[in-house]
């Protein structure tokens, strides 16, 4: 019973531990190496605010479908891209763009420039190489004569493995590795 009449002798404890723990989420929030759930450059595209609203106007115009094919291979992910109208008829563009964005490092962010397929109206491809996985954005632009059309999307990504990266230890480490196998 006495440890209820002297419950407040946990008051201070209470307090200070809820003063570190304010502190450590303070300070974690400070230094960790991209924004928390922020766009990067989030005032740049507030701006462009009317211009945004402009541009779903005209994708809504347009009702073009984008149709998005990405795979993964290890380090290397593969984009293709088919622009369809909204009879299914091919977009002949005259250039594809597309930003990838990781969700987990927004900073590491990439733009692609799409290659048109030889033989195929309205199919572009491109390629870059990434270790990391996770929930990426992809967000397309598409350029034609007739107007510009954006569309976002995202997916999974694998992360690249460590057997699917043999040539990403350093020289010194490869050695060490070799060094070990033959002795035993």
């Amino acid at each position: 019973m006495k440890l209820i009449e002297n419950r407040w002798m946990f008051a201070p404890i209470l307090l200070l531990g809820g003063s570190v723990v304010i502190t450590v989420t303070t300070v974690l929030s400070a230094v960790v190496g991209h924004p928390l759930g922020m766009e990067p450059a989030y005032d740049i595209k507030a701006a462009a605010w009317d211009e945004e609203r402009e541009q779903r106007a005209q994708n809504d115009r347009l009702r073009w479908v984008v149709t998005p094919t990405v795979a993964s291979e290890g380090l290397h992910r593969s984009i293709l891209i088919r622009v369809e109208d909204k009879h299914a008829a091919r977009v002949p563009a005259s250039r594809v763009s597309v930003e990838c964005i990781p969700i987990l490092l927004g900073e590491s962010r990439r733009t692609l420039e799409l290659a048109a397929s030889e033989g195929e109206v309205g199919v572009f491809r491109g390629a870059f190489d990434c270790s990391i996985g996770g929930q990426w954005e992809f967000r397309v632009v598409v350029d034609t004569p007739s107007g510009r059309y954006t569309d976002v999307f995202r997916r999974q990504l694998p992360h690249a493995r460590a057997d699917a990266m043999p040539n990403v230890l350093p020289n010194a480490m490869q050695g060490v590795v070799k060094t070990e196998a033959s002795r035993g």
